[in-house]
């Protein structure tokens, strides 16, 4: 495979994780696939596939702009680098939509979260949070280790 096949398989893989989780979140398939880790570890590995046999770390700087936007031009690095996003993305997906499930928060109400996640990320995850608060959700209740749970 090329870099640029490797990116267009990956690319188009995501948005159709992504429609399945917002179209069914409580869907056996999604649970299981999505919800489960499973996508996101299917990624995670074609992100590691791509590192391990094609990212050539020498004269890597990560250290300033520079050095990194020299270290991306490489065609498989800024492909690895785009692996990366889509896994993260899908990951921070997954956890704001378990959690929405968790505490009830309406789909409607998650939709604008989840498809900033899916287009901006972080801004995703900030939108959630703005709407668990609005939700009279409790700090604890957004941890990840269940619901009010605390050490």
């Amino acid at each position: 495979m090329t870099a640029e096949s490797t990116f267009q398989l990956f690319n188009a893989l995501a948005p159709m994780l992504w429609l399945a989780l917002i179209a069914a979140p409580r869907s056996k398939w999604v649970r299981r696939v999505i919800l489960s880790g499973g996508a996101v570890a299917f990624l995670a590995a074609g992100y590691f596939a791509v590192v391990a046999t094609h990212f050539n770390f020498e004269g890597a700087d990560f250290t300033s702009l520079h050095g990194v936007m020299a270290l991306l031009n490489d065609p498989w690095a800024m492909t690895a680098g785009w692996i990366h996003y889509l896994a993260f993305d899908l990951l921070a997906g997954v956890v704001i939509t378990q959690k929405g499930l968790d505490l009830s928060i309406h789909r409607l109400v998650m939709l604008p979260c989840q498809l900033a996640t899916f287009m901006l990320g972080p801004v995703g995850v900030f939108l959630f949070v703005l709407v668990a608060k609005a939700h009279r959700k409790e700090w604890s209740e957004l941890s990840l280790n269940g619901a009010g749970d605390q050490d």
